[in-house]
């Protein structure tokens, strides 16, 4: 019982730490870090894709988003007093039908009550309109504070349930591991990491409006590909 107090304590800790450097200095190793949440948000689709299946509900929704955050490592502890953290990218899809270079963001969340537990996550939020994309690309996003969400859930029971409500705003499908005990995406907040922006498109295209209706980040073409490549292919033919 002692080890894992200490433990959850040394979890919360970390965490505090986590959430404290990001008030730092940019680092010079930022536009590294950023690539690499680009490489591992590519992973993590197809990881929820497979997890999610024999449904091609996701598929579906994917096919008529307007845009998608992905974020690939979202991490949780909690021993009364827990925090929450995790790096993730936003797309948009253009005219086209494509979606277009990513901007970075941030997810954090904050709690205390009765519980204790650690996970961690891969989540997918599939944005469905305009008003929840835009919700996103302002300074500061609090889920479920003006704009419904539904969590997609495993099981294909859970997930016929939470993901047909076409009133939805956006919808969050992931993939956990570990236990959290009453884990939920309520009260999370969904912030821009400038730094990051900064370093992999430079200053004047530190703001996300700029970056998500580009189309020219190179090393981003994988996951573009990995988010539309087997919706499309999924569509019946016609005789």
């Amino acid at each position: 019982m002692q080890t894992t107090l200490v433990t959850f304590r040394t979890m919360i800790i970390a965490l505090a730490t986590t959430l404290i450097s990001m008030a730092a200095p940019a680092r010079a190793d930022d536009a590294m870090d950023a690539r690499h949440i680009i490489d591992t948000a590519a992973v993590a689709v197809e990881r929820v894709r497979a997890e999610h299946r024999p449904s091609e509900q996701l598929d579906s929704l994917l096919k008529r988003a307007r845009g998608v955050l992905v974020i690939p490592s979202y991490y949780k502890a909690s021993f009364i007093i827990g925090g929450s953290f995790g790096d993730g990218v936003l797309m948009k899809r253009n005219e086209e039908g494509m979606f277009g270079d990513p901007a970075f963001y941030r997810m954090t969340s904050g709690s205390i009550g009765l519980q204790a537990g650690m996970q961690s996550a891969e989540i997918i939020f599939i944005i469905l309109t305009d008003n929840g994309m835009q919700a996103v690309l302002d300074d500061e996003f609090k889920i479920g504070a003006n704009v419904g969400i539904s969590i997609g859930a495993i099981g294909a029971g859970a997930e016929a349930a939470t993901t047909t409500n076409v009133g939805n705003d956006i919808v969050a499908y992931s993939r956990n591991t570990g236990l959290f005990a009453g884990s939920s995406f309520e009260g999370s907040v969904i912030k821009p990491r400038k730094d990051w922006n900064a370093a992999v498109y430079g200053v004047d295209l530190a703001g996300t409006d700029g970056i998500v209706g580009r189309n020219q980040l190179v090393y981003a073409d994988e996951l573009k590909a990995t988010l539309v490549t087997e919706v499309y292919s999924q569509e019946p033919q016609l005789n």
